[in-house]
């Protein structure tokens, strides 16, 4: 790092990660805050126009999350990830700044954004490899100093740190959401619950209603229906994000990734998912297959999609569950807050082990005609 860029470097830094919690708990969207990232590299550097990939552990993909002096609606129409891309190569193979073809990206931002010769930054922070941002001068012929690949190079090291806390931040927004739910599912059993399952025994008694007894049915369901109203306004935390694309794309991208274990799709004709299930399922299924590579030792994952007359089933099998030895056996933050999120939709999310050697994960959710 040079004497001359250390001081920016280190004032950028200090600003975006004490925003953090700031961005987080005032719900900043999260384009805006790597979009500050690409401005810093055009400001420093100084570039026209910058535009950062992350990789999400998540999806498992390279994907645009913020940019600066192109057009961002147009960047956010394209969302193509780096998957297979000669550029996703180079930045993953070495830790320093290159000057490349804009050809190496997908074909999609060529066009739509005139890439001719680019600055590719990898995003690395200690010996992580995060993501890359890609930085030109307005389209055209580009050529970087000793001093401008040392201060890129700088700031692709402090984009990478600001990327983990703001990583770190989103998983505590997990942890959080999760808390406030099982809260919420408590105070639900604790209260209104346990009201209407005192009214609901004295109703089934068989037994003749006096005036007091009445009245104590009509006290404690207006009681309840009274907590319900408390907890249901009571603030919580926000839900999940609309889904980039359909189920079946998301399927065959996931398919596609290099290490991940080989899956069979029975979907049955006809079965649609509607729109504002889109999300949940989609959370379900890849918290499913991410618990299967990360905690299980399967050779094989199953999915199913059918649909009843009144309900979406959709299962998930992993292969990975060995008798006897525990592995798989248990469900993250993830698959828990899903659970909570299909109860808010009538329906359920269940996962066990099926027989010795399987691990199942189900998610039901009701179709209204």
């Amino acid at each position: 790092m040079s004497q001359q860029a250390a001081p920016d470097v280190v004032d950028l830094i200090v600003g975006l990660l004490g925003d953090v919690d700031e961005d987080h708990f005032h719900a900043g969207p999260r384009s805006e805050y790597y979009s500050r990232l690409c401005q810093a590299v055009c400001e420093l550097v100084p570039m026209d126009r910058a535009l950062l990939f992350l990789h999400d552990d998540v999806l498992r993909t390279v994907r645009p999350m913020g940019s600066h002096g192109f057009d961002a609606d147009v960047v956010a129409a394209i969302n193509a990830p780096l998957d297979g891309s000669l550029l996703l190569d180079h930045a993953r193979a070495a830790d320093e700044v290159a000057v490349v073809e804009g050809s190496e990206l997908p074909a999609a931002y060529v066009a739509a954004l005139g890439l001719r010769a680019i600055a590719s930054t990898p995003l690395t922070a200690a010996g992580r490899w995060r993501g890359v941002i890609v930085s030109d001068r307005d389209g055209a012929d580009l050529a970087l100093t000793a001093a401008e690949r040392d201060r890129l190079l700088s700031l692709g090291k402090t984009a990478a740190l600001a990327a983990t806390a703001r990583v770190a931040t989103r998983q505590q927004l997990l942890a959080q959401q999760l808390s406030e739910r099982l809260d919420l599912a408590r105070d639900l059993h604790d209260s209104v619950i346990q009201r209407l399952f005192g009214v609901t025994a004295l109703l089934r008694s068989g037994e003749p209603l006096g005036v007091d007894e009445r009245a104590r049915c009509a006290e404690e369901a207006e009681r309840a229906m009274n907590e319900l109203r408390d907890l249901i306004e009571r603030p919580m935390a926000q839900e999940l994000q609309e889904a980039p694309s359909k189920l079946a794309a998301e399927l065959e991208r996931i398919r596609r990734l290099p290490d991940q274990t080989p899956m069979a799709v029975d979907w049955a004709e006809g079965c649609e998912i509607p729109a504002a299930y889109e999300p949940l399922v989609q959370s379900v299924v890849r918290e499913a297959l991410r618990n299967a590579d990360k905690h299980a030792r399967a050779s094989r994952v199953d999915i199913e999609l059918h649909c009843t007359e009144d309900a979406l089933h959709v299962t998930i099998v992993n292969d990975g569950v060995l008798a006897g030895d525990g592995r798989g056996r248990g469900a993250g933050a993830g698959l828990r807050l899903s659970a909570l999120e299909a109860l808010r939709h009538g329906g359920l999310v269940e996962f066990g082990a099926k027989g010795p050697d399987h691990w199942r994960v189900r998610l039901v959710l009701p179709l209204i005609p």
